[in-house]
């Protein structure tokens, strides 16, 4: 008897060995972060006042929803759209401080659209890539979107947007 099971725990060791290793929970919501980060900047390019932030809303309220599955946290389309304006209502003062073109700019007849075209990409995908990062590390820190602070996370969420402005854009 002992035979026939020395045989089968050899043979389910090797398997487990030779097994591909699943990615980790981090680095699957890294690689979400990054796949609607390329969204944005494609949903960016859109040269439509308006169209294109609601785009890039959208995108980011997918990535959210894609966040909470894969942190099994119960997702809520109401507060994620909240939280999204309140990280991003902190940045445009900020943003538009320090010389980007904001979305009104790309109404001056002209030169406006190519501004936008020209800084609307890079903003979107380095915005979509601070909300995932600052949503990731609430999730991992065990946070809800009930628990979650914009207010408290605004600093991070900086931090965050300054690195990926820095950053190449990410293709998808």
């Amino acid at each position: 008897m002992q035979e026939d099971n020395a045989p089968s725990a050899t043979l389910d060791a090797s398997a487990s060995s030779t097994a591909p290793e699943t990615p980790s929970r981090l680095e699957t919501a890294q690689s979400t972060i990054r796949y609607y980060s390329g969204w944005s900047f494609g949903a960016g390019l859109v040269s439509i006042p308006v169209v294109d932030m609601l785009l890039v809303s959208g995108v980011q309220i997918q990535m959210l929803r894609k966040l909470s599955d894969i942190y099994e946290v119960k997702f809520s389309e109401h507060l994620a759209r909240n939280f999204v304006a309140a990280l991003l209502g902190g940045l445009v003062p900020q943003t538009l401080s320090v010389g980007v073109v904001g979305p009104l700019v790309r109404g001056i007849p002209g030169i406006g659209g190519l501004l936008g075209l020209a800084t609307m990409p890079a903003f979107s995908a380095a915005a979509t890539y601070a909300v995932g990062r600052v949503f990731v590390q609430h999730f991992e820190s065990g946070g809800t979107f009930l628990t979650f602070d914009p207010v408290k996370m605004r600093e991070f969420f900086r931090k965050e947007y300054a690195a990926a402005k820095g950053a190449k854009p990410v293709a998808a």
